[in-house]
């Protein structure tokens, strides 16, 4: 191991340091322009970073809390998505830029940067990453598509609030017709006009699309509005489909309703339906869908879930100092997959399970690695189980003196999502393990709150470190983090460190530890010459 620094607290030895004073701008680390997330692909569960609501100029109720909900605001065409951009790189890493659609007038220009994380079979199970807003560009720099968009969506909320005021429904009908004819909406429009009354709107959606707000038809009679419209455009050349939703029985924004046809006219025409009106009620889960990425019993009966570890070295140095651990799998191909958070398990009750088998693979690992420090990620189901404090306590029992050189990691969120882990946490480190805090600077809990909690380091999420090269926000604000790890005397670290510039400008700004592609990616440990050859790598 590599000699540290006099200066690090607690399970990193030595006394608190002195805080230095900092040149230059600070931000302060509550602000920041962007907001943090995480994506469970497979549950769908999407959780956002406090203040998430107010970046996205969303109130706290409309803030999408699925994949789903979230691919509803981007605007069609505006760019690639999150999976289309997942796709294309292809590396773990991702980033793209697109619109989200907030309203008939407002557009949020948007910059999506993150990582994911394989399940067994290589595909992304678990995503997290930044969500940047670009207040910036000024509507009329928007594409004219965009533009055209948004006066369609105008006059779609019209009839939606006239209907709403006349305690009515509005029907939006969608429409698609095959052929190339250049006149086909003109021909539509004044086909259609005989059935419109005042209110009642047509709109073009693309050469071959278009809309029909009817407002005052109710949802109960939007199938037969569609067969009359079928029947007034019965002599039009190609086959035409479509497709309707209604409000307020679906929603009462433009935005979605508009989105709603949309998508039950794609399921129409890939149904080879005439015509199709939106069910809101939730698609059912396939078999397959419901299914965990691996069979985690299984894994845990058989004993195939194993350690992986990724050294975290000394910034100053780049000596490791410490080793983390990730819970990994062996990949059909024989190739080990570092597993990420499995949220999916925390309904099942199977987090403890897991975390307790990293417990026990930690446990030995460190018993025959005497000079070895390791960090263990703990789930926030397992803070929360009243079985983990028992069996962490077991495991050093059975093997003394492993326990001051085991950091437990901690995720922030599980701070403000259940205050009484802090008791858990005082009780954990008198057992005489170090803490970690991970996902410092997500703002779940407040620098003042840190004070009185007994973390030995804290990791700065990765989210913002990634685009440190590119961002000047992210910059000032992972600076001001360090400082205010300073100020407490808590040793930091960063993770997601993939190039020397980056490495180098955190170690600057006073960063303790790196831990990050540029290292080593995590590897088994089964056999103690893998250590050496991580360790080695590390240190060229």
């Amino acid at each position: 191991m590599a000699t540290k620094r006099p200066g690090r607290a607690g399970i990193f030895e030595g006394t608190p340091r002195t805080p230095r004073k900092r040149q230059g701008p600070e931000a302060s680390p509550t602000s920041h322009s962007g907001a943090a997330y995480s994506w469970d692909i497979l549950s769908d569960a999407l959780t956002w970073s406090p203040h998430a609501a107010a970046l996205l100029g969303l109130s706290a109720r409309d803030l999408p809390r699925t994949g789903k909900a979230f691919a509803q605001l981007v605007e069609p065409g505006s760019g690639a998505s999150r999976l289309e951009a997942i796709a294309a790189e292809g590396d773990g890493g991702f980033e793209t830029r697109y619109a989200l659609r907030l309203g008939p007038d407002q557009i949020l220009m948007v910059e999506d940067a993150g990582r994911w994380q394989p399940d067994i079979h290589g595909r992304p199970a678990f995503l997290r990453g930044l969500l940047r807003a670009d207040r910036g560009l000024p509507p009329q720099a928007l594409p004219a598509r965009i533009q055209a968009r948004s006066g369609l969506l105008r006059q779609i909320q019209n009839g939606i609030n006239e209907a709403l005021r006349l305690s009515q429904t509005c029907t939006l009908i969608a429409g698609s017709l095959d052929g190339d004819d250049a006149d086909a909406l003109d021909v539509i429009a004044r086909k259609l006009r005989p059935m419109m009354r005042r209110h009642d709107h047509f709109g073009a959606l693309s050469p071959s699309r278009f809309t029909l707000t009817l407002t005052g038809c109710p949802a109960s009679e939007a199938a037969s509005a569609m067969k009359r419209v079928t029947g007034f455009l019965k002599d039009c050349p190609g086959r035409l489909t479509l497709a309707a939703a209604c409000a307020p029985d679906h929603t009462f924004k433009a935005a979605k309703l508009l989105r709603f046809a949309e998508q039950a006219l794609e399921a129409a025409l890939a149904g080879h339906e005439s015509f199709k009106l939106y069910d809101s009620r939730p698609t059912p889960r396939s078999a397959a869908a419901e299914k965990a990425p691996f069979d985690v019993v299984a894994a845990l009966n058989d004993r195939s879930l194993t350690l992986a570890c990724r050294p975290v070295v000394d910034a100053y140095n780049r000596g490791p100092v410490l080793m983390q651990a990730v819970a990994a799998l062996t990949g059909q191909d024989g190739r080990m997959i570092p597993l990420g958070p499995l949220p999916a398990l925390d309904d099942a009750n199977l987090s403890l399970l897991v975390d307790g088998r990293m417990l026990e693979l930690a446990a030995d690992y460190l018993a025959r690695h005497r000079q070895e420090r390791l960090a263990l990620p703990v789930s926030p189901a397992t803070l929360k189980d009243a079985e983990w404090l028992p069996m962490l306590a077991a495991h050093l029992g059975a093997r003394p003196g492993i326990e001051s050189r085991l950091v437990i990691e901690v995720p922030e969120v599980v701070l403000a999502k259940d205050p009484p882990v802090v008791g858990r946490l005082h009780a954990m480190k008198a057992i005489g393990i170090g803490l970690s805090l991970s996902g410092f600077g997500l703002g779940h809990v407040s620098p003042a709150s840190l004070r009185h909690m007994p973390f030995d380091m804290l990791k700065i999420d990765g989210v913002f470190i990634q685009p440190l090269k590119r961002s000047t926000d992210d910059r000032l604000f992972v600076r001001a983090l360090v400082d205010r790890a300073q100020t407490m005397g808590i040793a930091i670290a960063a993770e997601w460190v993939d190039d020397d510039a980056s490495a180098r400008l955190l170690t600057a700004w006073g960063v303790d530890y790196l831990e990050g592609a540029l290292f080593g990616e995590p590897e088994a440990v089964v056999q103690p010459q893998n250590l050496q050859q991580m360790l080695k790598k590390a240190s060229a």
